[in-house]
């Protein structure tokens, strides 16, 4: 038992890489629709390259687009939408106007002008009658017919008034004329007109005008938007989707026709009754095994390049697994977007923004990993769009400009210029497949440039999305670096202010190996941040490290050459500690550790030899904690760290001794293997020399004395 436990504990990565492989190829599989794939591709104006096509079924003929929405506006504007009576409006009204015109009238008697009237009490009894019947009749006239307020609630609901509507009460729909509707305006000017015919006495005027009539006038028939919309969506889902049918046997295309408008259509029609028809068959598990065989064979495609050119981000289990995701994002998102498609949501597939992979694997690793895993993407989401060959090649066409318009992500404006040359590539590729297909400019459908332009303005997100993934997945990219190299970062401030003369070197290093890498390949950006920060746990003790000493006073003078090691050493320890507290990357915490690797301080070791020749030595005080270094940057400021150190030691500073003491310190390392871990050539290490020497020659160059002046006595 335990030998089997230790053997998974031995191979826990690979079962880990197999693992997330094993769980990203089945999910993407759920995203597949549960059909089968059309096996002919065709062009709108292209020719049928294939044999001649007979119809294998009966099959109905699709509508377009446009005639589908040609259908849909007919219907639209012969629908008639429903409005609702509120029968509780009325009766509150009558209330307060009966209240109201009782109060009136019996103000109204006692006034002087109705007095000169000289009407008797019956008379007058009879006329107050008249007139509260008059009016009380034309009220629920009024209401009976409907009182709306059309214009507010077209506004609020957005829908388009037709001839008709239908109003509800009780349950009951009654279709009316919109015009024969009153809104509270046009009762209330129907009402004064009739008023000012049938009751021309200026006495009667005054009082009709004193009830405020315009206040009993409410909206009591309001637009009923359940009703209304499930009656449209009932009347819409009845909208046939096809048009005419083909009968089995039927001649569709021969080779070499050119496709036209009608035959793309019945070709559309038939491969989705096609891939229907093989979703639903009892071939079902063979169409699922061959979208799995499609799916491993991209991520085999993608194994077999990190196996052969980047097997760091094989074994890297973080970087694996953000690929993964990365991929898996784009493919559900094309799935949604498919999905919303098909459910008429006015939404495009060319709204997905692919060029973002090439953006952020970009910065986050290289371009050659990012034009790979955008390929791979791409291939896997082509099996589900539309117009396979053409959503490829718009894809790579822009994900392709995307990458080169964006060599180094150094300033978020960058982002914006690849955003533009990004929509100026899907614009200028799909307009030349659009006249190519269509034959004629007014036939392209314009308003997918709108969509090209939402691409890439979401690409413009990507900086934030950068930073997402570099604090989840420990990635540090060129933006992060460049903010780190910063001389105000906070602890760069700091080690200028407690070690000068260390800060002096660190720069002096950071311009030796930032130029190196530059000769031999690598991430310079990365080598000159390393170097800045490499020597930070000086700051605990800066006075012992000679470039800080500003005396002829030395401190270790006063101790023992083992504590004197012992302090140097700790300077490594104390870096980490620091670099950690202030929570700086690891790549970068990498340099601080490994720019001595596991070596000795020398001179302290051989003092110490030299002094007590007879005693036995605990080497390990005076090595450095290591490790060596394990990439070609870290290499490089190890070489570069020894070679500037050494260098303020000599006395005589020629192009001789400037080269002697690179040969010795590097051919020192070579041979200690301090750069058995890294991936660099005894061609970039001869390289390297010559780069430090070139720039030691021209930091030591000698000056041109100036002569001085000769002094004449005068008389």
């Amino acid at each position: 038992m335990n030998k089997y436990f230790r053997l998974i504990r031995q191979n826990l990565s690979n079962i880990y890489r197999f693992t997330i492989t094993t769980i990203t190829i089945v999910l993407i599989m759920l995203l597949f629709p549960n059909t089968g794939n059309f096996k002919y591709e065709y062009q709108k104006g292209k020719p049928w390259m294939h044999e001649t096509l007979i119809a294998p079924f009966d099959f109905s003929i699709l509508k377009t687009e446009e005639e589908l929405n040609q259908n849909r506006d007919s219907i639209l504007n012969r629908f008639s939408p429903y409005f609702k009576v509120d029968t509780s409006i009325y009766p509150s009204v009558i209330e307060r106007f009966e209240k109201n015109f009782e109060k009136k009238w019996s103000k109204f008697e006692k006034s002087s002008a109705y007095k000169k009237l000289n009407y008797s009490q019956k008379r007058s009894d009879s006329e107050k009658l008249l007139c509260y019947n008059y009016l009380k009749t034309n009220l629920k006239n009024y209401y009976n017919i409907g009182i709306a307020d059309f214009q507010n609630e077209k506004l609020q609901y957005n829908f388009i008034l037709p001839e008709t509507i239908n109003k509800s009460l009780n349950n009951i729909n009654e279709k009316v004329l919109t015009d024969k509707v009153y809104s509270a305006r046009t009762a209330y000017e129907d009402i004064s007109s009739n008023l000012k015919s049938d009751y021309s006495n200026p006495v009667f005027q005054s009082f009709l005008q004193n009830l405020n009539l315009d206040s009993y006038l409410t909206q009591n028939l309001f637009y009923d938007k359940t009703m209304s919309d499930q009656v449209k969506n009932s009347m819409l889902s009845n909208v046939s989707l096809t048009k005419g049918k083909v009968d089995f046997g039927t001649r569709i295309v021969l080779r070499g026709d050119v496709i036209n408008d009608d035959t793309f259509l019945i070709l559309e029609s038939l491969k989705k009754e096609y891939e229907n028809f093989l979703g639903a068959s009892q071939n079902h598990y063979l169409i699922v095994g061959g979208q799995a065989l499609l799916i491993i064979s991209c991520v085999v495609l993608l194994f077999l390049y990190l196996r052969n050119f980047r097997k760091q981000i094989l074994h890297d289990n973080k970087k694996l697994l953000f690929i993964f995701l990365l991929v898996l994002l784009f493919v559900a998102l094309t799935t949604l977007v498919l999905k919303l498609q098909n459910q008429n949501v006015d939404v495009n597939i060319y709204i997905i923004p692919f060029a973002l992979i090439t953006i952020v694997v970009r910065t986050l690793m290289d371009s050659r990993t990012a034009l790979f895993v955008f390929i791979v993407t791409v291939l896997i989401t082509g099996f589900l769009a539309p117009n396979g060959f053409e959503f490829v090649f718009l894809q790579l066409a822009a994900g392709i400009m995307a990458i080169y318009s964006l060599p180094r992500l150094e300033r978020r404006g960058q982002l914006v210029l690849t955003a533009i040359i990004t929509f100026f590539t899907y614009s200028v590729v799909y307009f030349a497949f659009a006249i190519t297909q269509e034959g004629s400019i007014e036939e392209i459908e314009w308003f997918n440039f709108v969509w090209f332009a939402f691409n890439g303005l979401l690409l413009t997100f990507s900086y934030s999305l950068i930073y997402i993934f570099e604090k989840l997945f420990g990635f540090l990219s060129d933006v992060t670096l460049i903010e780190l190299s910063n001389q105000n970062h906070p602890l760069l401030r700091e080690l200028i202010q407690h070690s000068p003369g260390t800060f002096q070197h660190c720069l002096q290093v950071a311009n030796l190996a930032e130029a190196a890498i530059n000769k031999i390949g690598g991430n310079p950006l990365l080598v000159r941040t390393g170097a800045l920060y490499h020597d930070i746990g000086k700051m605990k003790h800066p006075v012992y490290f000679i470039e800080n000493q500003m005396s002829n006073k030395n401190p270790h003078d006063d101790l023992e050459f083992d504590k004197s090691a012992q302090i140097i050493t700790d300077h490594v320890k104390y870096g980490v500690k620091i670099a950690k507290k202030h929570k700086l990357p690891q790549q970068i915490i990498d340099f601080i550790e490994t720019h001595h690797g596991a070596g000795k301080v020398m001179y302290f070791y051989t003092s110490f030899k030299n002094k007590y020749p007879d005693k036995e030595i605990d080497e390990e005080k005076f090595q450095y904690p290591g490790p060596d270094p394990f990439t070609k940057e870290t290499a490089v400021l190890m070489m570069a760290d020894g070679i500037e150190a050494a260098s303020r030691s000599l006395r005589e500073k020629t192009p001789e001794t400037i080269r002697e003491l690179i040969d010795k310190i590097i051919d020192k390392q070579v041979k200690e293997n301090r750069f058995a871990n890294a991936d660099i050539t005894f061609k970039n290490i001869n390289e390297i020399k010559e780069i430090f020497t070139n720039n030691l020659i021209n930091v030591y160059h000698a000056r041109i004395e100036y002569p001085k002046e000769i002094k004449t006595k005068t008389n």
